[in-house]
C-alpha cells in the first residue's frame, strides 16, 4: 500500500507564524481538516521529476561555462591573447572574485525576490557574458568578462540550497544534492565531447572562440526554458494541485527550518555570525575548494604536459567527471539511507583524494598513465563538499539565518577557488609540486573541520536531550513553520530524532534523519 500523508488539522497550525507557507493554510483554516490525503510517494516523485532535472542541467551548464577557460587554454587561448606570467592563474581566480563580491547581495536578493525568477534571469545574463569572452583580445578584456561571469553565476548554489530546503526533508536532501553536484561530473564528459567536436571546426574564428560562443548560446537558451519551468516555493508551485501544495509544505514541517520569509531579521543575521558551526563550515569550504580551484583551472594543462595532444587532452579529462558523478551519488545515497552517516561519509570520501595526491607526489613524469589515474581519483573530494552543504541546510533554521549561513559557506567556496590556482606555478609544470603540497594541507584542515562540526552538533544534541518533557513533540510540530532559528527552537528535532538506541556511540549528525 502506498504511503499516505496524514491529514492536516487546524490544531497543528500556528496562525501567528510569519513564514509564507502558513498563508496556504490560513486561507482555508475555517474548514477544520484542511486537505484530503495525498499519496506521499507520488507527490515526492512529482516534485523530483520537476526539480531535479532542471537544477541538475543548470548546474551542469554552470560547471561547463566556468571551466570553458581550461578547455580554451588547450586550444591556444593563452598564446592568442598574449597571456604571460601569472595572468592565466588570475583568470581562473578572478571568476571567484566576482562571485565573492556579489555573493552576499545575491543572498539578500534571493530573500527579497522570487527565487526561481531571479535564478533564471541570472542564467540568461551569464550565457550572454560567456559569449562576450569570444571578443576578448587580451588579459584585461578576459578578466572583465570572467569577473562578470562569476557575479552572475553566484545565485545558483545558494538558490538551489534554498529550493532543496523548501521541498525536501532532511533525509531526502543529501541524495538529491549528490545528483545535483554529480551533474558537474557529467558536465566534464559533455564538455570533453563538445570540445573535441568544436576543435574540428575550421572557420574564421579560433576554436576557443567557438567554445565560448556555442556554450554561451546554449546557456542563454536554457535560461529562457528555466524562466517558465522552474517553480518557486511549494505553496505557490503551479505544477502542484492545491492539496499537493498544502501537503508539500506539511511534509517538510519536520525540518523545523521554515519555508520562506521575505523579512530580513538582524537578530538572525547576528546569530549566524556568532554560531561556531557557521565558521567551521566556512573553514571546510575554503579548504575543500582550494584544490578545486587549482584542478579545474589547470587539469587540461597538467594532462597536456604529460605528452598528450590537444584533442586527446579534451577527451582524457572526461574520466575525472565520471568519477565525480559516481562518488557524489554513491556518497549521498549512503548518507540518505544510513542514520547519522553524513560526517563519516565526508571523511571517507577524502581517502581516495588523499591516495590520488600521494600518487601525484610520488610518481615521476616517466609514468604518465599512473599520474593520470591519480589525477582522476583526486576528484572524489567533491562528494565531501556536497555533503557539507546538506549539513548546513539540515541543521540551520530561520530564513535569514539560512540565507546568511549559505552566503558565508559560498564565500568560503569562492575564497578557496580564488586562491587555489596560485599554487600551480608555471615554472613547476607539469608536476606542480606546490599545488600538490597545498592539497595535502587542505585534506588535514578538512578532517579537523569535520571533527569540529561533529563535536559542536553532538554537544547541542546532548544538551537539548536533557530538556525533553512530555508533550514536547507536539510543541515542536506547532512551531515548525515559525520563522525561528535552531537556537530559538527549544525542541529543534529533539523529540523526533535524538534518542536513537546507540548506547556506545555519539550521534554524528545531530539533526539528521
Amino acid at each position: 500500500m502506498a504511503d499516505k500523508l496524514k491529514p492536516i488539522t487546524k490544531e497543528t497550525l500556528d496562525a501567528k507564524s510569519d513564514d509564507a507557507a502558513v498563508k496556504v493554510f490560513d486561507e482555508i483554516a475555517s474548514k477544520g481538516e484542511l486537505t484530503e490525503g495525498v499519496d506521499y510517494r507520488a507527490l515526492l516523485w512529482k516534485i523530483d521529476l520537476r526539480l531535479v532535472p532542471l537544477l541538475a542541467i543548470t548546474y551542469m551548464l554552470q560547471s561547463i561555462d566556468k571551466t570553458t577557460l581550461g578547455y580554451a587554454a588547450v586550444f591556444d587561448l593563452r598564446e592568442e591573447t598574449h597571456l604571460h606570467g601569472t595572468q592565466y592563474s588570475w583568470l581562473g581566480s578572478i571568476f571567484y572574485l566576482g562571485y565573492l563580491i556579489w555573493e552576499y547581495p545575491t543572498g539578500l536578493l534571493l530573500q527579497k525576490l522570487p527565487v526561481n525568477k531571479f535564478m533564471s534571469a541570472t542564467v540568461i545574463v551569464w550565457g550572454i557574458v560567456l559569449m562576450c569572452h569570444a571578443a576578448a583580445n587580451d588579459f584585461r578584456e578576459l578578466a572583465t568578462a570572467r569577473a562578470f561571469l562569476g557575479a552572475f553565476e553566484a545565485s545558483i548554489n545558494p538558490g538551489t540550497m534554498l529550493i532543496f530546503a523548501m521541498y525536501y526533508k532532511r533525509s531526502e536532501q543529501p541524495f538529491r544534492m549528490g545528483i545535483w553536484i554529480g551533474s558537474a561530473g557529467v558536465a566534464y564528459v559533455l564538455a570533453g565531447i563538445g570540445s573535441f567536436g568544436i576543435g574540428h571546426i575550421n572557420g574564421a574564428l579560433s576554436s576557443w572562440q567557438y567554445m565560448f560562443l556555442i556554450w554561451g548560446a546554449v546557456t542563454t537558451a536554457w535560461g529562457c526554458v528555466l524562466w517558465f519551468l522552474l517553480p518557486g516555493p511549494p505553496h505557490t508551485a503551479k505544477f502542484l494541485s492545491a492539496a499537493e501544495r498544502r501537503h508539500a509544505v506539511e511534509r517538510v514541517k519536520e525540518n523545523d527550518t521554515g519555508i520562506e520569509n521575505k523579512v530580513f531579521k538582524k537578530e538572525q543575521f547576528m546569530e549566524a555570525i556568532m554560531d561556531i558551526k557557521t565558521w567551521l563550515l566556512f573553514t571546510f569550504a575554503v579548504s575543500s575548494n582550494s584544490p578545486n580551484g587549482g584542478l579545474t583551472t589547470f587539469q587540461g594543462l597538467i594532462i597536456k604536459g604529460m605528452g598528450f595532444s590537444t584533442l586527446e587532452t579534451t577527451l582524457i579529462q572526461m574520466p575525472s567527471g565520471g568519477i565525480q558523478f559516481v562518488v557524489c551519488v554513491t556518497a549521498t545515497y549512503l548518507a540518505s539511507h544510513f542514520r547519522n552517516a553524513r560526517l563519516p561519509t565526508m571523511i571517507a570520501c577524502l581517502a581516495p583524494f588523499l591516495a590520488g595526491v600521494i600518487g601525484l607526489h610520488l610518481l615521476t613524469t616517466s609514468n604518465p598513465y599512473g599520474r593520470l589515474t591519480c589525477l582522476w581519483i583526486c576528484f572524489s573530494y567533491t562528494a565531501s563538499w556536497t555533503l557539507s552543504m546538506s549539513v548546513s541546510t539540515a541543521n540551520t533554521a530561520g530564513h535569514t539565518k539560512k540565507v546568511t549561513t549559505n552566503a558565508i559557506l559560498i564565500i568560503g567556496y569562492c575564497l578557496g577557488n580564488f586562491i587555489g590556482p596560485f599554487f600551480f606555478l608555471d615554472d613547476q609544470a607539469p608536476t606542480y609540486g606546490l599545488g600538490v603540497g597545498m592539497m595535502f594541507f587542505c585534506i588535514v584542515v578538512q578532517v579537523l573541520s569535520i571533527l569540529g562540526i561533529w563535536g559542536v552538533l553532538w554537544r547541542r544534541n546532548r544538551r537539548r536531550g536533557r530538556e525533553v518533557v512530555e508533550g514536547s513533540e507536539q510543541q515542536a510540530r506547532d512551531e515548525a513553520l515559525l520563522d525561528l532559528t535552531d537556537w530559538q527552537k527549544k525542541y529543534f528535532k529533539v523529540s523526533f530524532y535524538l534518542f536513537i538506541p546507540l548506547p556506545r556511540l555519539p550521534v554524528l549528525d545531530c539533526y539528521y534523519d
